[in-house]
């Protein structure tokens, strides 16, 4: 019996739990170590907006409003420019900018065809 209460509680506890079985959704995640000395990966940054409020530039970069000298994680905003921003990472310099949407204006496919006045097509 006590075998039993024991197989039970090695295979419901987290230290018996097989990596390939699927986790639990209503358990919190848990904390991901890193190996000592190792520094944790920063995600790639991210640009969503540009924005110009009473002259001033502001961005949202990895989801917060930033503007000139913010600091985000490891990356520090230089600049923010007219479509993008310039930052600074690890000793780094990069710069993003945000897609050019094509011309609003949408040009027909074809031509329409053209009938001399007082005919029927």
């Amino acid at each position: 019996m006590k075998s039993a209460v024991l197989l039970i509680a090695l295979l419901t506890s987290p230290a018996g739990a097989r990596a390939d079985e699927p986790r639990d959704p209503m358990r919190p995640p848990t904390r991901q170590s890193h190996p000592a000395g190792a520094p944790a990966r920063e995600a790639a940054p991210v640009l969503s907006a540009v924005m110009t409020f009473k002259g001033r530039r502001t961005a949202i970069f990895n989801g917060r409003l930033v503007h000139d000298g913010s600091v985000v994680g490891a990356y520090t905003i230089e600049s923010v420019l007219e479509d993008g921003v310039r930052y600074t990472s690890a000793h780094q310099s990069g710069e993003m900018h945000l897609p050019h949407p094509e011309s609003p204006i949408k040009k027909p496919a074809a031509e329409p065809a053209r009938v001399p006045s007082g005919e029927s097509p």
